[in-house]
């Protein structure tokens, strides 16, 4: 069993006190760039996308204990060189957007931009990456202002339209580790989310150090950010799986919660 960590900028107050070596355990963590559903065994837990979670819905469960949650602002954006309500059906350019941000893209596109995607662009290889009016990011490069153009916060278009937070990564365990019991896990996990929120000054320099990057945006959003589930947060990512998930590379599966499944 191994306790798997995505490298991602939303998770380092959850990740920095393993590779930091703030924290010392004898479980075995190992923090990974870009972690994928396959990347995740049967007896593994791990803490991962939104949208990788559906991929291994049929084999692990969510554990609700740990979490991020964004709270109203985030490292996702949608650029678009017009007001959004000026553009009508155009490619999509995915620029290195993670899971969370395509599900976001695609559950708001119609209902919130009212715009139309006539394909979704994912390499600049494509021919239609010329014609991409809309163009979604995530990480450093969304949390600064375009010299030119606008930006959309997804997360903050997602509260808008429907009043409720956005779930970015989710701790998934295999069944056979529910079994076995992951108060070990889940009381590790804690102390490194105290220690990564204590020590949070620490978190954003060496997140800052990544690149050139809004300081006091960076702040809010670390600040704003949650790390288990509430009731709402459950029906928020239960309802973009249910809209973002059309046409694309992931399933409409949604993971039960380890405490909804029924006592035997």
């Amino acid at each position: 069993m191994t306790m798997l960590i995505d490298d991602a900028l939303v998770t380092a107050h959850i990740r920095a006190p393993f590779s930091e070596g703030w924290l010392e355990t004898d479980v075995p963590v190992e923090i990974r760039s870009r972690l994928r559903a396959g990347d995740v065994g049967p007896d593994d837990v791990a803490l991962v996308s939104v949208a990788e979670a559906t991929l291994l819905a049929s084999t692990h469960v969510i554990v609700p204990d740990i979490a991020v949650i964004y709270d109203g602002v985030s490292d996702i954006a949608m650029r678009t060189p017009v007001r959004p309500d000026g553009i009508d059906a155009v490619p999509i350019r995915l620029l290195e957007a993670g899971g969370t941000a395509e599900l976001l893209i695609r559950a708001l596109l119609r209902p919130y931009f009212g715009i139309t995607a006539s394909t979704f662009v994912r390499s600049d290889d494509d021919p239609a990456v010329a014609d991409a009016q809309v163009i979604v990011i995530d990480g450093l490069l969304a949390l600064d202002e375009p010299e030119s153009g606008f930006q959309e916060d997804l997360v903050r278009s997602w509260f808008i339209l429907t009043g409720m937070r956005v779930p970015g990564h989710v701790l998934v365990a295999g069944l056979s580790r529910v079994h076995a019991g992951l108060d070990k896990e889940i009381s590790v996990l804690r102390e490194a989310v105290a220690m990564g929120t204590e020590r949070r000054r620490e978190v954003r320099q060496m997140i800052a150090a990544g690149g050139e990057v809004d300081r006091d945006r960076l702040a809010e959003m670390t600040n704003r950010l949650r790390f288990s589930f509430e009731a709402e947060d459950r029906a928020s990512m239960r309802d973009i799986i249910g809209r973002g998930t059309w046409g694309g590379p992931y399933p409409r599966a949604i993971p039960v919660f380890v405490d909804e499944i029924p006592a035997t």
